[in-house]
């Protein structure tokens, strides 16, 4: 079979996070503005929930894929997609079918769809969708980074000092005595969207600099690093549990003129 161009790809990718949002859209009107109820649990903790929203939405994305590549593995968020498809095949889709489930349970509109994929390990394509801030990101390695159909154009801030950085604060915090205790590294200010998307589109839009993540998925960040990428930033990540392929990352994205900085920060002092 030949192999799929990074244009394809990145078309399939964008075609699935759609699938993918419309249901959430459509759920989300049913539950804040019609009243429906959202049954909700814990996954491993009180901060990291769960609910039927994200199986439906994760089997949909999954399927809209199939179509195209039967033989392609996935990896998602929630359980199932790794026993699909052919186990030799070199392709692999990851998929966040909600991510900001917090703030999709609560009424904020900061949530949508993330698809990416890879090839022997290596991300090639990808687009994320938060549909009611009406936010589209899509590129592919070599293809470029793309927001609402513009070049994503990065921020010029050259030192960490003066930065704008993003962070899912409450996820990294270590507990000390019944409290949260975070570190910050020295900047300008940290925001805290609830949303690993949001955090990484508010680079891509121009609006931040950078992110920091101790423990995040891949599903959360292999997109949007590699748009950060391809506009000119700088990204890395370390696998916390190398053995297992849903396991948490040490990573920092952002641009390129402040990386240096933040990634000895992440490594040593976070």
């Amino acid at each position: 079979m030949t192999d799929p161009s990074i244009d394809q790809l990145i078309e399939i990718a964008r075609e699935a996070a759609t699938v993918g949002t419309d249901i959430l859209v459509r759920e989300y009107e049913e539950i804040h503005i019609q009243g429906k109820t959202l049954d909700v649990s814990e996954k491993t903790s009180a901060i990291d929930l769960l609910t039927e929203v994200d199986g439906k939405t994760q089997e949909a994305v999954v399927a809209a894929i199939q179509k195209h590549f039967p033989d392609h593995r996935f990896i998602g968020e929630e359980d199932g997609a790794e026993d699909l498809g052919d186990p030799n095949s070199p392709y692999e889709w990851i998929i966040d079918p909600l991510d900001g489930t917090t703030n999709f349970i609560h009424g904020r509109e900061s949530f949508g769809t993330i698809i990416a994929v890879q090839k022997d390990g290596e991300i090639l394509a990808g687009a994320m969708h938060i549909p009611l801030l009406k936010q589209w990101f899509w590129g592919g390695k070599g293809a470029g980074a793309f927001y609402n159909g513009d070049p994503v154009k990065l921020r010029k801030t050259g030192a960490l000092k003066n930065a704008i950085l993003n962070s899912n604060l409450i996820h990294r915090g270590k507990i000390i005595d019944g409290e949260i205790h975070v570190t910050l590294p020295r900047c300008r200010s940290v925001h805290n969207y609830g949303s690993a998307l949001e955090e990484l589109g508010e680079i891509l839009r121009g609006n931040t600099d950078g992110v920091f993540f101790d423990g995040i998925r891949l599903w959360d960040i292999a997109v949007g690093f590699l748009l950060i990428q391809e506009a000119g930033g700088k990204m890395e990540y370390i696998a916390q549990e190398p053995d297992n392929p849903k396991g948490g990352y040490l990573c920092a994205a952002s641009t390129a003129d402040i990386f240096d900085e933040l990634w000895d920060w992440t490594q040593t002092k976070m």
